[in-house]
């Protein structure tokens, strides 16, 4: 019996280094440790402390949204989860790939009470980016999410045009794709001092959740040194 291929973690990481980065590095250290961590950067940034690899592509530092799809169509990897850089990952996500799918989305709903306030973004954009899987199988998904993006608006390629544009692709593409809840997979807190034990990644988007972030998980910078 072969062994099961590697699970590779990718991340889009550009500009002055920061903590959170790194936080998430070593978070995915602990709870994943067999697997390979590899930032997806332009020809300037730094590479994060702790990652294995650093893969570089010229980005004109202008349309943010298709650089990220462009790297993603490229990755190289059998099994791949791609992570924002300001999660936490708690639990080993590698565990998923036990499923069938080409590719796998977080997906919001009611059930993620960070999101009771703004309904509609259920509907305008359904996946949250943050965490996805993917096995090499569903690469062309990526490939059309590229090519969707690139025809969006100029607001949309710097911000919110993957999303929009893996939605696109999602409600048309033949390729399996398996859907997870962001309440479990993908979760934002809405105060500091939630229970989380459930949760497999913490997503710590917007300001003050930031700064939990750091003061919740920045112990794991020091065991990671």
């Amino acid at each position: 019996m072969q062994p099961a291929p590697e699970v590779v973690v990718g991340f889009l990481y550009v500009g002055a280094l920061s903590s959170l980065a790194q936080i998430m590095v070593a978070s995915v250290r602990a709870a994943m440790p067999g697997a390979r961590i590899v930032q997806m950067s332009d020809y300037d940034t730094k590479m994060v402390r702790g990652v294995d690899e650093i893969v570089r592509k010229h980005w004109d530092r202008k349309f943010l949204m298709p650089f990220r799809l462009l790297h993603l169509q490229d990755f190289q990897a059998e099994r791949s989860v791609f992570l924002d850089a300001d999660v936490v990952v708690r639990k080993n996500l590698g565990e998923l790939f036990n499923d069938e799918f080409d590719v796998a989305l977080t997906y919001r709903d009611e059930s993620d009470p960070s999101l009771r306030k703004s309904p509609e973004a259920f509907e305008l954009m359904p996946f949250n980016a943050g965490v996805m899987l993917a096995r090499a199988s569903g690469r062309d998904f990526w490939a059309e999410a590229y090519r969707s993006c690139l025809r969006m608006p100029e607001d949309s390629r710097r911000w919110f045009g993957d999303q929009l544009a893996i939605k696109e692709v999602a409600a048309r593409t033949t390729l399996k794709v398996r859907q997870y809840p962001c309440a479990l997979y993908n979760y934002s807190p809405i105060k500091p001092d939630e229970d989380m034990t459930e949760v497999y990644v913490v997503h710590y988007k917007g300001d003050i959740r930031k700064v939990w972030m750091q003061e919740q998980w920045g112990h794991l910078l020091r065991k990671s040194r």
